[in-house]
């Protein structure tokens, strides 16, 4: 007959079973850092991306400040309709498109032509060039013969530039 089989393990196996070795541990160790690592970096991408989608909100909004600013504006100067340029002195007295012209704003102005110190990091810069009414990739030299000029706005933070934009002005017919 044969000794009956003992349930009970060896002790020397018994060990071997109870734990982890250290390569094991190891290898979990390096994986999970892989995994926080990435992590880490998906965090850092996310924050970087929302920086620049906030920055643009803003650029964007202070492009559309100059835009309504524009709107309200004649095409032509009421006191001198022939002259390009006439600046009036003061931001508050610019009664047409082309008292844009060579504007920069820094802090940057509302619609209302108010400063918005909030944003002095801020700049908004606006070109008006003369265009010619059939063609207007084509700059003229300044001039109020033709009725159709090209706006052009720039924001920059903190000297760099974020945003840049253009639209066409038309003076109404029979002006």
């Amino acid at each position: 007959m044969t000794p009956p089989v003992s349930h009970r393990s060896h002790p020397a196996a018994r060990r071997r079973r109870a734990g982890f070795t250290l390569i094991e541990a190891a290898m979990v160790t390096v994986i999970i850092s892989v995994g926080v690592m990435s992590m880490l970096q998906l965090l850092a991408a996310g924050t970087a991306a929302n920086e620049d989608a906030t920055e643009l909100t803003v650029a964007i909004n202070l492009v559309n400040n100059i835009h309504e600013m524009a709107t309200g504006l004649p095409y032509y100067d009421p006191q001198t309709p022939t002259v390009w340029n006439s600046k009036e002195p003061t931001v508050a007295e610019w009664d047409n498109i082309t008292d844009l012209d060579g504007a920069s704003f820094n802090p940057p102005v509302d619609a209302r032509r108010q400063p918005i110190p909030e944003y002095a990091g801020w700049r908004q810069s606006v070109e008006v060039e003369s265009v010619t009414h059939d063609k207007v990739t084509v700059t003229t030299p300044d001039t109020t013969t033709e009725p159709t000029a090209r706006v052009t706005v720039t924001i920059k933070h903190r000297g760099r530039t974020v945003y840049v934009t253009s639209w066409l002005v038309v003076a109404p017919k029979g002006n």
